[in-house]
């Protein structure tokens, strides 16, 4: 009798643990979903936005897809798990501006803005300062700088074009990677960076013609830092025939007015939804599994019609027994890099 008490006092002992830690578990995971549920309204929803209508396609000539290069600094090695978003600050103030008076109040804080950058690129001091509710313009004897309200771009024309120190006996890509970075060295200081990182890029036009762009952008302390100035601050510098610096385009793009970090999905979660039709694109051809995928980045589309600016995976794609002048053709297809429960219209897609 005493045996047969053990053996359900041992019994009971087993049931009630048992019980216990059923009930910790179920405490747990409640507790674990309030808090996913809370971090996930706490975070404002976004719209993908979509102007394949407006915008011209998006296709990229190439013998080889190895060809095509950008200076993308992003690798899939770096695991990133978060990115954040941005409200396109030029989309907002020019839309929010209803008057001529609120238009051009716009344009004088960019002509304001822009005449810092202009006393760091010349020597004069008497400036010309011309804008209007669209336009607006800094000129000098050495230079013309213009701006526009639609975005946050700054062009320089230097009126006597700038020689190089050193002679490019022809354009390839070790002597354009030179006139990046002497670029960097002269002038870093007046763009107020610490330190520029190139990303000269090239491709082909459907003629077979092969065109090389000369970017600079500033490098940053962290991985995505670095990310961004590529995508946000960058400066594309423009030669003449003689390979004479006749003007530099600025891109320096206002990203204060952020939203949130943001989850993102890994490159192979991207790639199942661009199976799934998940994605957006200028291409008038839309994606099938005999499309072969040949180069992935992790991109920020930044347009002047995008009013939020957030990172995509861009995929480019060979388009299958379509050739131009013996060149492979390729088309990009855009998927959102941010987790589906935080896009408002994803199941639209």
């Amino acid at each position: 009798m005493s045996k047969l008490k053990q053996i359900f006092q041992k019994r009971n002992f087993i049931v009630y643990t048992s019980i216990l830690l059923i009930c910790c578990m179920i405490i747990y995971y409640i507790n674990y979903l309030k808090n996913h549920t809370t971090e996930m309204i706490s975070l404002p929803m976004l719209t993908i936005e979509d102007f394949h209508e407006y915008s011209e396609p998006e296709i990229y000539f190439a013998y080889d897809i190895s060809e095509i290069y950008n200076g993308n600094p992003w690798k899939p090695e770096w695991n990133i798990s978060e990115l954040p978003a941005f409200y396109n600050t030029s989309y907002k103030n020019y839309n929010t501006a209803d008057t001529y008076e609120q238009k051009i109040n716009v344009m004088k804080q960019k002509i304001i803005s822009a005449q810092k950058i202009a006393q760091n690129f010349s020597t004069a001091a008497l400036y010309k300062m011309i804008y209007g509710s669209e336009q607006g313009s800094i000129e000098n004897e050495e230079f013309l700088l213009s701006v526009n309200t639609h975005n946050d771009i700054i062009n320089i024309t230097f009126k006597n074009a700038i020689s190089l120190p050193f002679a490019i006996e022809q354009q390839n890509k070790e002597q354009l990677e030179k006139i990046i970075y002497y670029f960097i060295d002269t002038y870093k200081y007046a763009l107020h960076w610490q330190e520029g990182k190139d990303a000269l890029s090239f491709q082909y036009d459907a003629n077979g013609i092969g065109h090389f762009e000369l970017i600079a952008y500033e490098n940053g302390d962290t991985l995505e830092k670095q990310f961004l100035n590529y995508h946000f601050n960058t400066v594309s510098i423009i030669l003449n025939q003689q390979n004479q610096i006749t003007s530099f385009v600025i891109t320096k793009t206002d990203i204060s007015d952020k939203i949130e970090n943001y989850p993102i999905i890994t490159e192979e979660q991207a790639q199942k939804l661009l199976y799934k039709g998940k994605y957006i694109s200028t291409s008038e051809y839309d994606f099938s599994e005999n499309m072969p995928i040949v180069k992935t980045e992790l991109v920020y589309k930044a347009t002047t019609y995008d009013s939020i600016f957030m990172p995509y995976y861009k995929f480019f794609v060979q388009l299958p027994g379509i050739e131009q002048n013996g060149l492979h053709c390729y088309m990009t297809y855009y998927v959102p890099a941010i987790k589906e429960q935080y896009l408002k219209n994803f199941s639209s897609l």
